[in-house]
């Protein structure tokens, strides 16, 4: 019996080095990449033509300083194009749409809209699966006249140096400013995700119970700064597998059409496996260039199959340039249960897309990691099974680099110039007290959320539940 304690003390005490090795790596890259905004690329370089595609649906909080950071980029006007992606006609952002056009003449830009969109089944004949995202920018990809993509989000924010950043790291074969050997080029730019509350005079000085009513964007803007932003930095880095969020990527479409075409050529895949996907493949690659996007929208997470696709068919790796995209989340309208709910949603899709990394994730989180360690640590070292001085002491390390790691990355994002929403933000960080209040809720919540999200099968996605199939396609209910 004494063994099988060694034993598992051992196990415990090893995977808590790793995690928080990991967890180490991921906050010193954040502090000597993102401490202070960067323009990598040379002001001599022969800059390429870019398309940028906005898929839109709805307007979204701070929807135009969105999409004005678009046209706001320091990058030749002659060497841009824009396309905004609609899906219908009536929607409510045309109106901001046609604005943004008609005030940038100097820009190839337009707007694409779907033909004969029906409002009761949100389908149109751009309809080739359950993902509405890649129904509906397909048209652009097809439509666009570079072959350099910049695909990203219609609710997000980016500075005005991305553009070049992405195009120089990409052409240069950089990560993070530095150039990657080994086999596999970079194929991918994707910038780290972050988001803000936008109301934060609203709940700053609020008790708790009315910050808690109001603080699903708040923990929103805490998970993304301090635990999704650490991790997802070190995983882009060791680049064991591609680590992709899809808010912001940068990829040509000629290497995409050919992993897809790959794809239906490979007879054995171990993430495009069955005759269907293969016969799919084969199908959208011979429709012409452009067309390849359209087999991804079978998959809701379509941003890490894409990656994968670069990856295994076209030997292609994901990188860094320094650089963040911001997403405004109202600070008014958003709950506790929006906020978990969003992550149980996406926690449910990585289980089918990436099981394994699923599976260990709670061990990523202060309080499970901190608990694994000490369990194992206080039976190598002192013959008991929990030592409470020591776990303090692993939650207030944890406690502070957090801190200091959001620090650095809200000075990033308020380098001038900045949007409103971002410039209101304090200049350091929240109130110390409010700062740690939602940190704390959000680790407590972290265990709960991915339990709910294991034992859960269907996924909700823009009001239509959808359930996630063995060979990681969605099937709509």
């Amino acid at each position: 019996m004494l063994s099988i304690r060694l034993s598992l003390a051992v196990v415990l005490t090893v995977w808590y080095v790793v995690m928080v090795a990991a967890a180490c790596y991921g906050f010193v890259i954040i502090l000597r990449r993102f401490r202070q905004p960067q323009t990598i690329g040379d002001m001599a370089t022969e800059w390429v033509p870019v398309t940028i595609i906005r898929p839109i649906k709805g307007i979204d909080p701070g929807l135009h300083t969105c999409l004005q950071s678009s046209f706001d980029q320091d990058y030749p006007r002659d060497k841009l194009q824009i396309i905004f992606c609609v899906e219908d006609a009536n929607d409510p952002a045309m109106g901001t749409l046609r604005r943004l056009v008609a005030d940038h003449p100097d820009v190839d830009a337009q707007i694409l809209v779907s033909s004969n969109y029906n409002a009761v089944n949100n389908k149109s004949d751009d309809h080739y699966g359950p993902n509405p995202k890649v129904n509906n920018l397909a048209k652009g990809v097809v439509a666009a006249k570079h072959d350099l993509l910049w695909i990203m989000d219609s609710n997000v924010w980016a500075s005005r140096r991305l553009l070049k950043n992405a195009v120089y790291g990409l052409q240069h074969n950089l990560n993070n400013g530095d150039v990657v050997g080994g086999a596999r080029r970079v194929g991918l730019i994707n910038h780290v995700p972050l988001a803000v509350s936008t109301n934060p005079s609203a709940t700053d000085n609020a008790d708790s119970s009315k910050t808690t009513k109001f603080l699903g964007a708040r923990l929103d803007e805490m998970f993304l700064m301090t635990s999704h932003s650490k991790f997802y930095c070190s995983l882009n880095n060791l680049n064991i597998a591609p680590c992709v969020n899809g808010k912001s990527n940068l990829y040509r479409r000629s290497d995409l059409d050919h992993a897809v075409a790959s794809i239906g050529r490979c007879q054995s895949s171990p993430f495009f496996n069955t005759a269907e996907v293969r016969r799919d493949a084969r199908y959208f690659a011979g429709l012409g260039p452009g067309h390849a996007i359209k087999f991804f929208a079978r998959y809701i997470g379509e941003d890490n199959m894409i990656a994968i696709a670069l990856w295994e068919h076209a030997m292609l790796r994901p990188a860094h340039t320094g650089d963040v995209v911001v997403q405004p989340l109202s600070g008014l309208d958003n709950t506790v249960r929006d906020y978990t709910h969003r992550r149980e949603r996406w926690l449910r899709v990585r289980k089918y897309m990436v099981l394994l990394a699923t599976m260990i994730e709670p061990t990523t989180e202060s309080l499970v990691c901190g608990m694994m360690g000490n369990v194992g640590l206080s039976t190598l070292l002192w013959g008991r099974w929990f030592t409470p001085w020591l776990f303090l002491l692993h939650m207030t390390i944890w406690a502070v680099a957090d801190f200091y790691q959001y620090r650095v990355l809200v000075g990033h994002i308020k380098c001038p110039p900045v949007p409103y929403w971002i410039s209101v933000l304090p200049a350091g960080a929240r109130p110390v007290s409010v700062w740690l209040f939602t940190w704390a809720m959000r680790e407590l919540l972290a265990l709960p959320i991915w339990v709910s999200a294991m034992m859960g099968h269907e996924i909700d996605w823009r009001g239509k539940p959808f359930k996630i199939l063995k060979d990681l396609t969605a099937r709509e209910l």
